[in-house]
């Protein structure tokens, strides 16, 4: 990111964990006009918008996943994030998005302006939360991805597990299924690994009793407090 975007994002108003996360997306209802949208779609390899686009839209995930991506100088594509479907983001600075936006699965999505949303709010706690939250999503990734340069390849595969989990199922559990559109090089982009060092820590993982595969892109929660304790006791 330039030097002005993390200068604009480093103290946020409102900078929420994966739980409260959770929590505003799930009422993401607040921010929908009296009237509607209609649906749009998006395939499956097509773009929803490109990296300095011009574009302040905010965007209701309703079906799909979309990765966000940018290229960096050696022209090496490198994914920054997901949004999950019920997820709602924007990826904009002062009308010109900051990265680009590709449908990993066939997308149903809403979208308005971000002049729209806030003529459209009403003023409560939740919603002024969660219009801070859309202002911080790029310092949000960025704290991510700092995150994630402190962790082992296997509790960065685990955290990942577990981030995508509860943001599909607040309540996820032992016993709970984790399903991920996205294939092992995109998660492999996104955690800073190899596609080979994703495969071999999945294998470690399962082979520890903390998960189970039913298929390369459904997997089964055994031991959550087993991958609570393989990320040293860090819970967000």
């Amino acid at each position: 990111m330039t030097g002005d975007v993390v200068q604009t994002f480093s103290n946020p108003k409102y900078f929420p964990s994966i739980a409260e996360h959770v929590a505003l997306q799930g009422s993401v209802h607040a921010l929908r006009p009296a009237g509607a949208k209609p649906l749009l779609q998006l395939r499956a390899g097509n773009s929803l918008f490109f990296e300095d686009d011009e574009g302040d839209n905010v965007f209701h995930l309703v079906r799909g996943t979309v990765a966000f991506y940018r290229f960096m100088s050696d022209e090496h594509r490198v994914i920054c994030g997901f949004a999950l479907a019920g997820e709602v983001f924007n990826m904009s600075h002062r009308g010109r998005y900051l990265c680009s936006a590709e449908a990993l699965s066939d997308c149903l999505y809403r979208r308005r302006s971000w002049q729209d949303v806030e003529a459209n709010q009403v003023q409560d706690e939740m919603q002024e939360k969660y219009l801070a939250y859309l202002h911080s999503e790029p310092w949000t990734m960025q704290f991510q991805t700092l995150r994630r340069l402190h962790l082992s390849a296997d509790e960065s595969v685990a955290n990942f597990i577990l981030e995508i989990g509860r943001r599909t199922n607040p309540g996820l559990t032992n016993g709970s299924r984790v399903h991920l559109e996205m294939s092992r090089a995109d998660i492999a982009s996104y955690l800073g690994l190899t596609v080979e060092t994703v495969v071999r820590s999945l294998k470690r993982l399962t082979s520890k009793g903390l998960l189970i595969a039913y298929t390369p892109h459904e997997f089964g929660i055994c031991d959550i407090a087993g991958i609570y304790r393989c990320l040293r006791g860090s819970h967000d």
